[in-house]
């Protein structure tokens, strides 16, 4: 897995490439969590790149949203690759996570 992100914007945005999976969850969470540790953070992740997610994976997303929820805070998931939007269909996470199609309208929604 590779993570980039992005903190040019008026929002970071953290490009997620590879698998997010096993021990990928832990570095996941370290490099994201503190992009919204703080009151009110807004978070763009893309994941139009992320071939292949598990059971892991998701909890580390469900976090990563949860963390910035209880801080006023929000997360946005841009464009999910194929795969990943089939499991989110499959486990009705995607009436859970707030999805959009690209940073446009992730802006919209952080805004």
């Amino acid at each position: 897995m590779e993570i980039q992100i992005d903190s040019s914007g008026p929002f970071p945005v953290a490009n997620i490439t590879g698998e997010l999976v096993g021990t990928e969850v832990e570095r996941f969470a370290e490099e994201l969590h503190e992009l919204v540790a703080g009151q009110g953070a807004a978070l763009a992740v893309v994941l139009s790149s992320l071939d292949l997610i598990d059971s892991k994976g998701l909890a580390a997303l469900m976090n990563l949203v949860t963390r910035a929820r209880l801080s006023d805070g929000k997360v946005v998931l841009v464009k999910p690759s194929a795969f990943v939007e089939g499991i989110f269909n499959v486990t009705r996470l995607d009436t859970w996570f707030d999805i959009c199609d690209n940073l446009e309208q992730a802006g919209q929604r952080l805004a």
